[in-house]
């Protein structure tokens, strides 16, 4: 039996869709996670201390607030301008943060560098699942978040080896020189028919919708409880190889490969998987394997074999419940998921500049145990409140736009 046509332009448009979409994220995830494995390197090449990097990295994560008027935005008008705004924005941020010396002059191209994370990623994501449905929508999104695990994997090292050939300076360029590259990419997106209606209602009141669902308010506190867990260790891991073993920064991005690699799999099991065992039931045990390791992880210091042990398994649990936890956010507020990713991203966000200050701290003042203590309180309260509120979708279609009164 051959496909029908409707059937075959959907899998074609599934599949554009799908590579578009990773092409931007390595660009995009490159520039977000190379500052974790690196950050003792460009804290020194900006002539800062490791503290004051932790610093520049929260900053970086307070750039979420914004994120709900994006999701807005693009509920109504479409993600395609605003993913390429994102892309230019961050492209002038690297440059700009390459040129800087001293705490002072890395401030304002690391609050770009934030505002282009939090507009892209989520208004991507809300994209992605406007196009799929919910059936198959875990496992497109773990196919699409295959980018993340393949920057860590490929790129990362690549980072490292540039770093200590071409100074720490020479991936931020190489990276605004990509991140314009792609600046286009948006415009090759499947289209998204948006309902008139949404077009007459304001953030607050679809903010306010979603905020009114128990299942959706609740879905994006554990998304910032994930990152509680999380940010705390991705922030200190690269000191802690550094100062506990003596890793040097192309080293150190070999470790980066190998956590690279357990992302791979944790995303490719969700994409195999999640669809199957259930949403919230996968985000559970992913999260109970995050608390567990962590839990064990200041134990394992003694061996340099052991300890990277430790930290692929956190990974494989850490990037199988963010990966199968986006799936789970995108069906809270249909009509709204832009609004809902976004306000997932303002809770990771504040989580995020908690974590990557006050982690750096635990770490200089109680090691990888104070760290790992704070990021299991975390992990462990995810999952009372995913158990305790979090639905696998909306019970009724969320934040529904009210009727528009259009004039005679």
């Amino acid at each position: 039996m051959t496909p029908s046509p409707r059937t075959a332009s959907g899998s074609a448009s599934t599949g554009r869709l799908i590579v578009v979409a990773i092409a931007m994220r390595l660009v995009v995830d490159t520039a977000v996670r190379m500052f974790y494995p690196y950050l003792p390197e460009i804290s020194r090449g900006l002539g800062i201390t490791l503290s004051q990097g932790g610093l520049l990295l929260a900053l970086r994560s307070a750039m979420v607030f914004p994120s709900p008027l994006f999701g807005a935005w693009s509920d109504r008008h479409g993600p395609r301008a605003l993913l390429t705004a994102a892309l230019l924005t961050q492209a002038v941020g690297l440059w700009w943060l390459s040129t800087a010396q001293g705490l002072a002059s890395a401030i304002p191209p690391i609050i770009l560098l934030g505002l282009a994370s939090t507009a892209f990623i989520p208004n991507l994501q809300a994209a992605v699942a406007s196009h799929v449905p919910f059936h198959r929508r875990g496992r497109v999104v773990g196919i699409i978040e295959f980018s993340w695990a393949i920057t860590g994997l490929v790129i990362l090292p690549l980072i490292g080896i540039m770093m200590v050939q071409s100074g720490w300076q020479a991936p931020l360029r190489v990276l605004a020189g990509l991140s314009l590259a792609v600046a286009p990419l948006p415009s090759l997106l499947p289209r998204r028919r948006q309902a008139p209606t949404l077009l007459g209602r304001s953030f607050r009141q679809m903010a306010g919708a979603v905020w009114r669902s128990p299942s959706a308010r609740a879905a994006i506190v554990v998304n910032g409880l994930i990152f509680i867990a999380a940010e705390s260790f991705f922030v200190t891991y690269g000191a802690w190889l550094e100062h506990s073993f003596g890793l040097a920064p192309n080293q150190i991005g070999r470790v980066a490969a190998l956590l690279g690699l357990a992302e791979l799999c944790a995303s490719g099991a969700s994409s195999l998987f999640i669809d199957r065992l259930g949403k919230r039931r996968g985000v559970g045990l992913g999260l109970a394997g995050m608390t567990a390791t962590l839990a064990l992880l200041p134990l394992l210091e003694r061996s340099q074999a052991l300890a990277v042990a430790g930290m692929l398994i956190f990974t494989l649990a850490f990037e199988w419940s963010i990966v199968s936890h986006i799936s789970l956010l995108s069906e809270q507020a249909p009509l709204a998921r832009g609004t809902v990713l976004s306000l997932a991203v303002v809770a990771g966000g504040v989580a995020r500049t908690i974590s990557d200050y006050l982690g750096v701290v635990l770490f200089e003042q109680g090691g990888m145990a104070a760290t790992a203590l704070f990021g299991v309180a975390g992990a462990g309260l995810a999952v009372f409140v995913l158990l305790r509120w979090v639905q696998e979708r909306a019970a009724e279609p969320a934040a529904a736009p009210a009727p528009v009164e259009r004039l005679p």
